[in-house]
């Protein structure tokens, strides 16, 4: 997983106000996000949505080496 990636997850976190979908981390330019799913760096829950339509939410692995080298957390 890149470093910028790390960036760019953090930052999407910080402004959002819930959860973050994989949708809204691809559509803010994000790629490559399966190799940073199986590398451990970003975490992955599946969820359904109220109108029954499934969700993948996402978020950085805060106890990565690597997320906390690079973020505040």
């Amino acid at each position: 997983m890149s470093e910028q990636l790390i960036r760019l997850v953090d930052a999407l976190e910080d402004r959002a106000s819930g959860y973050l979908t994989l949708d809204d981390v691809t559509a803010a330019g994000a790629e490559d996000l399966e190799t940073a799913i199986a590398e451990h760096t970003l975490l992955v829950d599946y969820r359904q949505r109220v109108d029954g339509t499934p969700v993948r939410l996402v978020r950085l692995n805060r106890r990565h080496p690597l997320v906390s080298r690079l973020t505040s957390w």
